[in-house]
């Protein structure tokens, strides 16, 4: 809004730190977002990215989870990991958090159960 005001982007960095003190943005980042702003952008959102997505929990892979569960019960988290190029983490969030399972508590080779 102050862009469109006309006002510099000195002034609008001086306001911003007025603001919000030492939590103000840098002035390099107001004149990137001024130089923006100038050049047609109207907003501050990120344009989307090339690459792998923030999150690789979609329908595709806990379905592809839930097969291998499903063909062998006493598969690990670490097996899994490994057969659907997913990080130990990822595999266990979809286990518990979206299959609704958990490993048995004994003996160690106890299949997958649901909670």
């Amino acid at each position: 809004m102050r862009c469109k005001l006309g006002e510099s982007s000195k002034l609008i960095h001086e306001t911003l730190q007025t603001v919000c003190g030492d939590c103000a943005c840098s002035y390099q980042n107001v004149c990137r977002w001024v130089r923006e702003f100038n050049e047609g952008k109207d907003s501050l959102s990120d344009c989307p990215r090339p690459g792998r997505p923030k999150s690789c929990v979609n329908e595709q892979t806990i379905a592809s989870i839930k097969k291998d569960i499903d063909e062998d019960p006493h598969i690990s988290e670490r097996e899994l990991n490994g057969t659907n190029g997913l990080s130990y983490g990822t595999v266990h969030t979809i286990i518990t958090e979206h299959l609704h399972m958990k490993k048995g508590m004994c003996p160690m080779d106890t299949p997958f159960v649901n909670c």
